[in-house]
């Protein structure tokens, strides 16, 4: 499970914290260019619209994995202790329904659009649009892992 983790943290946190720099630094070139140069760049908008894409969407498969997500915590406490686990089977469950059904659909639409390149940039957008089944993937694999381990925590309860 820790090689599982570690995995995890390398896809989510260390390309998320490169898709920060990346935003942060495309954001002072353009400030520089703009009011130092008083010359614009186009790329450095995009650059940073895409990188918060993709930290937007790892950001949500960490909160998931993390089990961090607001309306879980939330919308769990509410009830009472003894009901709690039973809550989080069925919001789980609906949740990974709800992306098993998602993730052919994001991987679809990836392949439909990876012909297509960036206006400014000229890369690929299934660059940008990658970013959607990876991180449902992601979110997918969490559920499962949260759904099986709440599962697991009831059978060694009962018995």
């Amino acid at each position: 499970m820790k090689i599982l983790e570690r995995i995890f943290d390398a896809i989510e946190q260390g390309l998320g914290v490169l898709f920060l720099l990346v935003m942060f630094i495309s954001v002072l070139i353009q400030i520089f260019f703009r009011y130092v140069l008083q010359s614009p760049l186009t790329w450095t908008e995009e650059a940073s619209r895409y990188s918060f894409i993709w930290i937007v969407l790892l950001g949500a498969a960490f909160a998931v994995r993390k089990k961090e997500h607001v309306v879980m915590g939330v919308l769990v406490k509410r009830f009472p202790a003894y009901l709690q686990r039973y809550i989080s089977l069925v919001l789980n469950s609906i949740i990974l329904i709800s992306l098993i059904y998602l993730l052919p659909i994001s991987w679809s639409f990836f392949w439909f659009i990876k012909g297509v390149s960036a206006p400014t940039l000229g890369i690929s957008w299934g660059f940008l649009f990658f970013s959607a089944p990876l991180s449902i993937g992601l979110m997918t694999i969490h559920t499962f892992i949260a759904l099986f381990t709440t599962m697991r925590m009831e059978e060694t309860r009962e018995t």
